[in-house]
């Protein structure tokens, strides 16, 4: 017998052992892992904020996508997440910025703005940040009349460092306004 013969012969053997075993013998078939878009990183990120605050859930708007992105792609020049002067859509969006060093995932940029929550006093609606930090990252995350996000990361020019934007409608932070 030739020795394709005895693979044909090997190949159909295993075959049928493999289809006669019984459901629960083997262990089941791991598929692909699951690849959770940017997108869907930083609603659900946002989202289970908003559901330990108590607000419902955002939905995710591609207009404020696109913005982010502009906004992005300008902040990723400089590398830092100082506002950009002038920009088209101030006060129509309200605004969250993060600059992390080196490549930050997705996840990253929200929990430094819900880390700012530890600071917020929410029976006073007082924030006791230290100096030269503020709230206001948390309190737009968290705002309850907001309902919609758009949200961008970039890698900077520099290839090491990580920018990221995200934009709110209605925006939060409205003056004499609590967030819930």
């Amino acid at each position: 017998m030739s020795p394709f013969s005895y693979l044909a012969i090997f190949s159909l053997a295993l075959t049928s052992a493999t289809a006669a075993a019984a459901p629960g013998d083997s262990a089941p078939a791991a598929g692909p892992p699951k690849v959770v878009s940017t997108r869907q990183q930083f609603l659900q990120a946002h989202n289970e904020a908003r559901a330990a605050a108590g607000v419902p859930p955002l939905a995710w708007n591609a207009t404020l996508q696109l913005d982010a992105m502009r906004y992005a792609k300008e902040l990723r020049t400089r590398c830092n997440a100082h506002p950009l002067v002038a920009w088209g859509t101030d006060g129509v969006y309200g605004l969250n910025l993060f600059k992390g060093t080196g490549r930050q995932p997705t996840a990253e940029a929200v929990e430094s703005w819900v880390g700012e929550g530890h600071w917020y006093d929410r029976g006073t609606g007082a924030c006791a940040a230290p100096d030269g930090r503020n709230c206001g990252g948390y309190t737009q995350v968290v705002w309850r009349a907001t309902t919609q996000l758009g949200c961008s990361r970039r890698v900077c020019r520099n290839s090491v460092d990580t920018v990221a934007v995200c934009e709110y409608y209605p925006p939060g932070n409205v003056k004499s306004k609590r967030p819930y």
